[in-house]
């Protein structure tokens, strides 16, 4: 499995939690009373509310714009007509309206346009010119709020009547500017110069005095544009208060009525630290806001998702069985027993991005200059082999990578976060990974209608608890094992690597349960091909921290070699073969090799017909030759003679070369350059190799 760092920017992972903090937006903004649901379903009514938003009448352009939040967040269809009919210039215009509850309810319905999600939608906000007359605003709200917070009379501020609800005016805008900055970089820089770091800040000098949900709005957008934003950084390391006033907030003690916004902020701020690393320069500093924020995130873990299933379950019967014998018009207002079921998958949603932030500080915290060392990692890869196959030896990738690192990083031993990682977060990974009662749909068998989840919305959230838990421990084994010196953990902490892989595979059943082809999930079970993927990349990464003492059970070979005849997933084939090739280098398992050997050099053997080649992608060639080339690496090894030599492999690839030439050729290094680059490397070290073979087969 491939690294899973925290991305780049305008990654849907980013704004996973928008359903925490959005979904009361429609029951949140003031819609008049007159309209009803079925007035409000029908296209008839477009075409007053797009004529009344210019009307000259301040109420009924207040009307027109609450009625087209209504419509909105109603049929797709009506939308899109809205949207035809220039819906989002006539609500920017309104922007600067001179009466302010006209404005108050065109921030609220272009928020909730920001909601739908379509970066189109989002890019026409851009393009209409919403940043301007937003900074307008944010410029008068801020002294409306400094003027509240201070008890000065509402005379002073600059926009009559705002105090009412300035707080709701002012997430609305504030969730406008997140949901923005995370669309493009071209409108990320645009925002970067409204300077409006001092005015999400200024809400985290005084807490205790600001909504929740204003602050959960304003630490949202905090994390989204400080996210590998070095202008956004520069503003904090010219303000090196602004990192104390977070570690102030992270480290607030909230004795009574704690509830998830309370969370949620905290793990928020302490996702802004993180994307702040680089501002962080004293090395004590950095070491007391690691520990600070890992020790915060651990404490997240505790949440038993297994009880949470079985209370959403019991909550969700008892919904159920009111509305049987309840005849009664269902309120807007969410019932208790629905809260319930908020709360559940809020508190799900808070670990999931927990668990992302985690998985950064075990990719981005520990390494100078990760992408540098990605860099040199594949310019050593594509001369090692060939120099190894020329030179007749083996290339010390941990001894290259040692050069590249400070020797106090490296040593995961004497790393705090690793250690902690390493002793207790591992155990709390295998454990969130682990599926619930509740975390898949059940499974029917094909040509069967398949049966929803009785609470979809917790489903899909255990589900992604599950992945972003299997991400994580990958991440930390990839430091462990690509990074770190002398791999730390598979050495100091072997057995509980080895009882982490026995777990995992245990894991990868429960979630495959009665089996499931993927690339191919049947409706509903989609998240489990997804986790099954991610588990089985843990597992290669695992294997090759391990190397040979994967501790395997019986027909695990055989299981791994049918998950791939089963698969039309090519990167799940590229992770099995991986995997595979790693447990094949275990010495004294001569007939576990031969197995392995024969699966991946059959993959191999149809590189002599082209026209079998349909079904193999360039990736799954270029993983089973060098998987060929790294187990039959050395002719001492105890399987090499047995096997690779008894069986003909030489003479199999001797056969293809022509063909991978061919195949390496047709590719377009334009269109598809890493491929091209990927099978020049191929094809260069399979010629390499066979020459290396046949001169150690002769000086044999």
């Amino acid at each position: 499995m491939g690294r899973v760092p925290n991305k780049k920017k305008f990654k849907i992972a980013k704004s996973s939690m928008s359903s925490i903090i959005n979904y009361d937006i429609e029951t949140e903004n003031e819609i008049d009373n007159n309209i009803n649901d079925s007035q409000a379903s029908r296209s008839s009514d477009v075409l007053p509310v797009i004529k009344q938003l210019s009307s000259a009448d301040p109420t009924e352009r207040a009307w027109a714009a609450s009625c087209a939040s209504n419509l909105i967040a109603g049929e797709e269809k009506i939308r899109r007509l809205l949207l035809s009919k220039d819906i989002i210039r006539l609500l920017i215009d309104r922007l600067t309206d001179n009466v302010y509850e006209v404005i108050y309810e065109c921030v609220g319905t272009l928020r909730n346009l920001t909601v739908i999600g379509e970066y189109e939608i989002r890019a026409e906000m851009f393009n209409k010119d919403i940043l301007t007359p937003l900074t307008l605003l944010i410029s008068k709200i801020s002294i409306i709020i400094d003027n509240l917070l201070k008890g000065i009379s509402y005379e002073s501020d600059p926009i009559e009547g705002a105090r009412k609800n300035i707080w709701m005016f002012t997430e609305n805008i504030i969730c406008i500017l997140w949901a923005l900055s995370e669309t493009s970089q071209k409108i990320l820089r645009r925002i970067n110069n409204m300077n409006i770091v001092p005015f999400l800040m200024a809400f985290f000098t005084q807490v205790e005095k600001i909504p929740l949900k204003t602050l959960v709005a304003a630490a949202q957008c905090l994390h989204t544009i400080t996210d590998d934003n070095s202008d956004i950084h520069s503003q904090f390391e010219q303000n090196p208060q602004y990192l104390q006033t977070l570690m102030n907030v992270l480290n607030l003690e909230i004795t009574t009525n704690l509830n998830d916004d309370h969370i949620l902020i905290k793990v928020l701020c302490c996702g802004v630290i993180l994307n702040l690393n680089s501002v962080i320069v004293s090395p004590v500093s950095r070491t007391d806001f690691d520990m600070c924020i890992n020790d915060y995130l651990k404490s997240c873990l505790n949440y038993d998702i297994e009880n949470a299933a079985n209370e959403a379950k019991e909550v969700s019967s008892n919904i159920r069985i009111v509305d049987s014998v309840t005849n009664h018009p269902k309120d807007d207002l969410p019932t208790v027993e629905e809260e319930k079921l908020i709360s559940i998958n809020s508190k799900l949603t808070i670990l999931q991005l927990v668990l992302e932030l985690l998985a950064k500080m075990c990719l981005e915290c520990f390494s100078q200059d990760d992408d540098n060392l990605q860099d040199e990692m594949q310019n050593d890869d594509e001369i090692g082999i060939n120099d190894s196959f020329a030179e007749n030896k083996t290339v010390d990738l941990d001894v290259q990578m040692s050069n590249t690192h400070d020797q106090s990083f490296l040593n995961g031993s004497e790393h705090p976060i690793l250690n902690m990682f390493a002793t207790d977060i591992i155990s709390d990974l295998i454990r969130l990974s682990r599926p619930t009662s509740l975390s898949y749909p059940e499974q029917l068998g094909h040509n069967v209608i398949p049966v929803k989840s009785v609470v979809p919305t917790i489903t899909d959230s255990l589900a992604m608890v599950h992945l972003r838990a299997v991400e994580c421990m990958n991440n930390f084994f990839l430091t462990m094992v690509d990074i770190v010196e002398e791999k730390w953990w598979f050495v100091k902490h072997r057995d509980a690597a080895k009882y982490t892989w026995t777990r995992l595979v245990e894991v990868a059943n429960q979630v495959a349960g009665k089996g499931i082809k993927v690339g191919a999930e049947d409706p509903g079970q989609k998240m489990r091909g997804t986790v099954l993927e991610a588990l089985v990349g843990c597992l290669w990464t695992l294997a090759r921290g391990l190397n040979g003492e994967v501790p395997l059970a019986e027909n695990q070979i055989q299981a791994f070699i049918q998950c791939y005849k089963s698969t039309i997933s090519e990167s799940m084939r590229v992770k099995l073969i991986g995997t595979l090739g790693v447990i094949a280098k275990r010495q004294n398992a001569i007939e576990d090799n031969k197995l392995i050997g024969t699966f991946i050099i059959g993959i191999v053997r149809n590189l002599s017909d082209l026209s079998r080649m349909d079904s193999l992608s360039i990736e799954c060639i270029a993983e089973s030759l060098n998987a060929i080339y790294d187990i039959y690496a050395d002719k001492d090894f105890d399987y090499d003679e047995p096997v690779f030599v008894r069986e003909g492999y030489l003479h199999v690839l001797e056969s293809i070369v022509d063909n991978v030439h061919k195949i390496t050729k047709s590719i377009d290094e334009k269109e598809s350059r890493e491929q091209r680059l990927l099978m020049d490397e191929v094809y260069i070290n399979l010629v390499a190799f066979i020459k290396y073979k046949k001169d150690e087969q002769f000086i044999k």
